[in-house]
């Protein structure tokens, strides 16, 4: 009964095509999830890696609220199966999956849509709560049959088995503007151990430098239930557009590069900005092909700020620089 419901909402998902429909299928997965779970999530296992801070059990949890988020993922994760399997009709595919949290969101819905002689997931998780109720969920919907294995594991310094070849590797552990949380220090090493042909989702994330008012940016705040999409919201009309400051995508980590710092060049700051004092970074999320998150659609892409130009009027140049060699975080340089 319950893989069928799944498979109803799922396909409710990727048939969706505007905001008001996305919205209601993604409530309705929520729903699901939270109607058939007989374990409560924890939110005092929060962990600390090398790299950021993975969420605990119950905020990963949570990320299923991020209705736009998880509809994008999910279409896009779909269609890159899709793909996979018109390409390979004799092959089996591997996915790996790293930072699942407890409901496995991204691919335990899409599951039923697939051959389960076909298909063989590993999903890791550093957290043992969440793997546990993944279990949970994989025994009540009634997906046993399928290849699923769980690993406690930190999928930053996870090594791929040499008899398992990815073919799609999947992580969403992201925040705003790539701070906090471990998305690029997880990526950096899953990416080196695939094969060249492998898919990873997300494709691409770009960071973009602008002046701005922040206040006055588009952003999801509390009530999701509100979200626009890209075309419909009304942009600052103000904002300046200064740089793309760095794409990250698979060719980035392929190349031998081990540096866990990013510095942009010096930008000239503006001698009058009263109509856009605020130096500010925004993401967009290339998930797979066209299926994108563009800014303020997801907790996400909201925009950032960093700081007033009002607080650093006596310089005249600014330099940014990530830094997720620890707790992913921005900075900046005055000249």
């Amino acid at each position: 009964m319950y893989k069928q419901e799944l498979t109803i909402i799922v396909k409710s998902i990727i048939d969706s095509n505007t905001v008001s429909e996305q919205l209601e299928s993604a409530q309705q997965l929520s729903c699901f999830y939270k109607n058939i779970i007989s374990c409560t999530h924890s939110d005092d296992n929060e962990t600390l890696v090398n790299g950021g801070v993975a969420l605990s059990s119950s905020g990963a949890a949570d990320c299923v609220d991020d209705y736009l988020r998880t509809v994008s993922f999910i279409k896009g994760i779909h269609k890159a199966l899709t793909r996979l399997f018109i390409n390979s009709p004799e092959k089996s595919i591997n996915i790996l999956y790293a930072g699942c949290g407890p409901y496995a969101t991204l691919i335990l819905p899409l599951l039923p849509l697939f051959d389960k002689g076909r298909i063989s997931v590993v999903l890791i998780d550093i957290n043992r709560s969440s793997l546990e109720s993944v279990q949970n969920l994989v025994s009540t919907i009634g997906l046993e049959d399928y290849n699923l294995q769980m690993i406690e594991t930190n999928a930053i310094t996870y090594k791929i088995p040499d008899d398992f070849k990815v073919d799609l590797a999947i992580s969403e552990t992201m925040h705003y503007a790539l701070t906090r949380e471990p998305q690029i220090a997880i990526s950096g090493n899953i990416i080196k151990q695939l094969p060249c042909e492998a898919i990873f989702i997300p494709q691409e994330i770009r960071i973009d430098l602008a002046y701005t008012f922040f206040d006055y940016e588009q952003s999801l705040r509390v009530n999701v239930n509100e979200v626009k999409g890209y075309k419909e919201m009304q942009p600052y009309p103000h904002k300046v557009f200064v740089d793309r400051l760095f794409t990250i995508n698979k060719e980035h980590f392929e190349r031998e590069n081990s540096n866990s710092r990013i510095e942009s060049t010096f930008y000239t700051l503006p001698d009058i900005f009263e109509n856009y004092p605020d130096v500010c970074l925004f993401t967009e999320i290339k998930i797979f092909e066209d299926i994108e998150l563009q800014t303020a659609e997801s907790y996400i892409t909201n925009p950032y700020c960093l700081v007033s130009m009002y607080g650093i009027k006596d310089y005249s140049e600014i330099k940014l620089v990530y830094d997720f060699s620890e707790i992913p975080k921005w900075s900046y340089q005055l000249k």
